[in-house]
């Protein structure tokens, strides 16, 4: 029951249908509710509207549902940052980096995180991982410079 729902939301979405997508998704999670995985992908779409206060709430339900996916504890944690819940995003973005220590989608959210509260103490550590797990690309290099660079301005000020 749950497969199908799943792939003719997905169908409907990938032809631009979102509101039937939509439609499918909330009737199945009528009959099911605490399907995770159908509260994820509800989220997703939700997210995908730009419909944020709706999209925490499926993808706070999905992340309580599915505890231990990644993926889904990352995307609670943007869609709780884009609404502006900071400390509720750098948990689940912490849950996220718990689950998967080398992610580097989780630590570059993290780093953006911390980094937009100029936050740099606490921005350092993933980025200097960040940099680690991938010493040949410039990008983790250069944002662990620039952290560096505020960190040491913030501790002379």
């Amino acid at each position: 029951f749950t497969p199908a729902r799943f792939n003719l939301a997905t169908l409907y979405n990938a032809t631009g249908r979102n509101q039937a997508a939509e439609q499918v998704l909330r009737e199945g999670l009528e009959h099911t509710p605490e399907d995770g995985e159908l509260q994820y992908s509800l989220g997703l779409l939700l997210a995908e509207e730009q419909r944020l206060e709706q999209a925490v709430q499926a993808l706070g339900e999905a992340a309580r549902l599915l505890p231990q996916r990644v993926r889904v504890q990352y995307n609670y944690g943007l869609a709780l940052q884009h609404t502006g819940q900071l400390q509720k995003a750098a948990t689940a973005f912490d849950k996220a980096h718990r689950l998967d220590r080398n992610d580097p989608e989780v630590l570059q959210a993290l780093i953006i995180l911390y980094a937009q509260q100029r936050l740099w103490e606490q921005a350092y550590p993933y980025a200097e991982q960040l940099a680690r797990l991938y010493p040949d690309e410039p990008g983790p290099r250069r944002m662990l410079q620039e952290i560096e660079t505020m960190r040491r301005r913030a501790q002379n000020n």
